[in-house]
């Protein structure tokens, strides 16, 4: 989930990388592109997974899923497409460098598409608190202005924190020109220097600390009060299958924690990379495979 930059070697106004070489301003790809094409490959079935399950859970009649579930499966739809730009021109192993405006929209997108996904994931997280909250509580008869006010911040937040972040390295990128780059072996465009990337994996880990902190809680609680709430005459309100599945996401996203301090000390770009294109993957198989989605797959076995 996370953006890492290493430092390059500038030879006659030309970004140099170990195993390239440079010619009157092209950079030449690495042989074996295993790479990039495992980078997309994982990238590209994540989206799709993700695209298909934010369908059947908009059109299904059976399916129901909380607005901020449907959040979550469109920011890391959002994450996919950040990331595989390039492919989408055809510029993802050209020796011509990718035209400055898409490198530069897409090193904004992938700096800012770990805090989008960050934030949608930990919007989700707190619904299921507000959700456990009201369950033990006398139930409402209608919602007050501070639930609306709340799901409003649900909603709006991570696309709040997210623009701000695109619009911040748009900034740097316009301001310092010669500092966009194709990078990652290849794979997409960073700002070189490493800032940017540091400060988006110091929020995110921050996020994600958090969150971790939330679903400990939220554990907690469950323990010391299921029986009650399974006693209760809306224990429907808190799927059980739901909360299994956002402990098990929050668990990769501790990984995730741990895979940020990696990228600051700079260890491995392939193990950076891989991780990167596994995680909207991950998403899709954790949320993706509850039983009344795949119920609504397997239509002709009703």
């Amino acid at each position: 989930m996370f953006v890492y930059e290493r430092d390059d070697i500038t030879v006659q106004g030309f970004q140099v990388r170990p195993g390239l070489t440079v010619t009157s301003g092209e950079q030449q790809p690495p042989q074996d592109l295993t790479e990039v094409r495992v980078f997309l490959a994982f990238q590209i079935a994540g989206g799709v997974g993700l695209l298909v399950v934010l369908l059947t859970a908009l059109f299904a009649p059976k399916v129901y899923r909380h607005f901020t579930w449907l959040n979550f499966c469109i920011t890391w739809l959002i994450y996919c497409i950040s990331y595989i730009l390039l492919a989408f021109t055809g510029q993802q192993t050209s020796p011509k460098p990718p035209a400055y405006p898409l490198c530069l929209a897409q090193a904004s997108l992938i700096y800012a598409a770990p805090v989008l996904v960050a934030m949608s994931t930990f919007a989700l997280v707190l619904q299921l608190w507000f959700t456990l909250s009201n369950a033990m509580r006398p139930p409402k008869k209608q919602a007050t202005r501070r639930d609306y006010f709340r799901n409003t911040i649900l909603l709006v937040g991570p696309y709040i924190a997210w623009l701000g972040f695109v619009i911040a390295i748009l900034v740097i990128g316009t301001l310092h020109p010669d500092t966009v780059q194709r990078a990652g072996h290849f794979v997409y465009c960073t700002i070189e220097g490493g800032k940017a990337g540091n400060i988006t994996a110091i929020f995110v880990a921050a996020i994600l600390l958090i969150m971790v902190g939330l679903d400990i809680y939220i554990a907690a609680v469950l323990y010391r009060n299921w029986r009650a709430l399974r006693g209760s005459d809306r224990p429907g309100q808190i799927p059980f299958s739901l909360i299994v599945r956002v402990a098990i996401f929050s668990l990769v996203c501790v990984v995730g924690i741990g895979c940020a301090f990696v990228f600051l000390s700079n260890v491995s770009y392939f193990a950076g990379n891989i991780i990167i294109s596994l995680m909207p993957l991950i998403a899709f198989l954790v949320f993706g495979t509850q039983k009344d989605i795949v119920d609504a797959w397997l239509f002709w076995r009703r």
